[in-house]
């Protein structure tokens, strides 16, 4: 998973998006200048060519969040797993302490089936 940062000359955000791949989308930004001009050259007051190349009036970062999306399906996965708040009230005023550790060890159950990506 990837995240597009597209900032402009003052380096404020104007654009950006998570996807597998964004090269399509860059590549659509960029052909039809919805960021801003690319690099150019430089043209004169009677439209002649400089010979100065202008830089694009942005810039594109790209940024791999593969683990950080990975992580956050894993969490999102135990907390569906977890004993919900419900079941942990009960256990705790009406179950004791062989109610906490059951509960207990469910979580740590759904932990071990659900382990954390490792971060490469």
């Amino acid at each position: 998973m990837k995240k597009v940062i597209i900032k402009n000359l003052a380096g404020i955000q104007t654009h950006g998006a998570e996807m597998p791949d964004p090269s399509q989308w860059i590549a659509d930004c960029v052909a039809n200048n919805y960021c801003g001009l690319p690099e150019r050259e430089e043209l004169d007051d009677l439209g002649n060519f400089t010979g100065k190349i202008l830089p694009p009036e942005y810039t594109i970062e790209i940024i791999d969040i593969t683990y950080e999306h990975e992580l956050d399906k894993v969490v999102q996965k135990r907390r569906s797993l977890y004993p919900s708040p419900e079941e942990f009230m009960n256990a705790f005023f009406d179950g004791g302490e062989e109610a906490i550790e059951e509960l207990r060890q469910r979580r740590l159950e759904v932990k071990e089936n659900n382990p954390k990506p490792k971060k490469k």
